[in-house]
């Protein structure tokens, strides 16, 4: 399985409170639609975390992830990053990792 992650270093500028709503009733719908998702993540950074927040998408293999990176729901969900760019002042970064999944007892 593949993991497409995107971590948001750094801070708000605004309202946290209105950020993290945009992210969760706006932004993350349109990368929900993104073909062959199999799964979605929203994490949100605990005080004094590096991160203010990190999203991971998973995919089945590359060629999943290749259909998705060049569709119409990723070029929405792209164009509406430029909002969140402009309510956070930092770094984003974008991490593509194969994830292994450990069996717990």
């Amino acid at each position: 399985m593949l993991a497409f992650c995107a971590y948001y270093e750094g801070k708000v500028k605004g309202s946290e409170e209105e950020f993290d709503r945009y992210i969760r009733e706006v932004h993350m719908p349109l990368v929900a639609k993104y073909p062959n998702l199999l799964q979605l993540r929203y994490l949100k950074g605990e005080e004094g975390a590096k991160f203010y927040l990190a999203f991971e998408l998973f995919f089945k293999d590359w060629d999943a992830f290749a259909v998705a990176k060049v569709s119409a729901e990723r070029t929405a969900a792209i164009a509406d990053a430029a909002i969140l760019d402009a309510m956070f002042e930092g770094v984003v970064t974008h991490v593509t990792y194969q994830n292994n999944e450990i069996a717990v007892p």
